[in-house]
C-alpha cells in the first residue's frame, strides 16, 4: 500500500537527513540503520512529535570536509513517511521508509536542534503525463525487461516491480530505482521533474546500460560478433 502524500504542515518543517551516494525515488523502499547522536535524535524526535517523515537529500561534492556540521546537499531530494522502525538495544534505529514525493528543500536556518530541517515543496507535473507518447513507455519498458533478463541470469528472483496501471512516472522512477546505480545520474532522474523528459532520460541511460551489457555478451560469445 502506497503511504499517504505529506501534508502541507509537514512539508513546512521537513526533518532532512543527508547521505553520500543515496538517492531515493518516490515509490521506492529505503530502508536505514541510524547510528550518530544527530540522526538517532532525529528519528526519536519524528516519532515522538512528528512528522512520521524525512526527506532523503544526497551530499554534494565537497561534503567530506565538513561532514561533522552541515555539508552541502542537493536542493532536490526524496521525501519518505516512516512505516517502520526498531529501536536497538545500544540506542540505534531501524527504521524504513517509504517514498512518497520528489521535493525541492529551502534549509532552515540553524536552531536547537541537532540536526537540519527545511521548508519542503512537492514538485509534481501530472499534467505532463499526457504528453507522454506510447512509442516512449514501449522504449522505456523494453529496454528495462532486457536489462531484467540479464540479471535474472544470475538473480532469477529479480523484478522490476512495476505494475500494470503504473502511470509513466511511476514507471520512470520505479525502473531508474531499480535499474540505475551511478549516483549522479540517479540525481539527475529525480531532478527531472517533467515526465516526458524523465521518461526519456530513464531510457538513454538504460540503452548506455545495454550497451555495455551487450559488449560483454559478445566478449563471452565470440560467435555473437559481426
Amino acid at each position: 500500500m502506497t503511504a499517504a502524500p505529506l501534508t502541507a504542515d509537514e512539508l513546512a518543517v521537513l526533518p532532512v537527513f543527508p547521505l553520500p551516494r543515496v538517492v531515493f525515488f518516490p515509490g521506492s523502499r529505503l530502508p536505514l540503520h541510524l547510528f550518530e547522536p544527530r540522526y538517532r535524535a532525529l528519528i526519536a524526535d519524528c516519532l515522538a512529535n512528528g512528522p512520521h517523515a524525512m526527506a532523503i537529500a544526497l551530499l554534494a561534492p565537497g561534503w567530506e570536509s565538513h561532514y561533522d556540521g552541515r555539508p552541502p546537499i542537493h536542493d532536490i531530494a526524496g521525501a519518505g513517511r516512516i512505516v517502520a522502525h526498531e529501536r536497538l538495544a545500544d540506542g540505534t534505529y531501524n527504521v524504513l521508509l517509504d517514498g512518497v514525493a520528489r521535493v525541492r528543500l529551502e534549509e532552515l536556518a540553524p536552531d536547537e536542534f541537532p540536526y537540519r530541517r527545511a521548508r519542503a515543496a512537492a514538485l509534481e507535473a501530472p499534467e505532463s503525463e499526457l504528453l507522454v507518447s506510447r512509442a516512449d513507455l514501449t522504449a522505456l519498458v523494453s529496454a528495462a525487461s532486457a536489462i531484467a533478463a540479464e540479471v535474472r541470469r544470475a538473480h532469477g528472483a529479480f523484478s522490476l516491480g512495476i505494475e500494470p496501471g503504473d502511470t509513466a512516472s511511476r514507471l520512470a522512477d520505479t525502473i531508474a530505482d531499480r535499474l540505475v546505480s551511478d549516483t549522479a545520474r540517479r540525481q539527475a532522474i529525480l531532478e527531472t521533474v517533467e515526465v516526458p523528459a524523465r521518461v526519456r532520460l530513464v531510457t538513454a541511460t538504460l540503452a548506455e546500460i545495454l550497451a555495455v551489457v551487450g559488449g560483454s555478451e559478445t566478449a563471452r560469445r565470440p560467435d555473437l560478433a559481426h
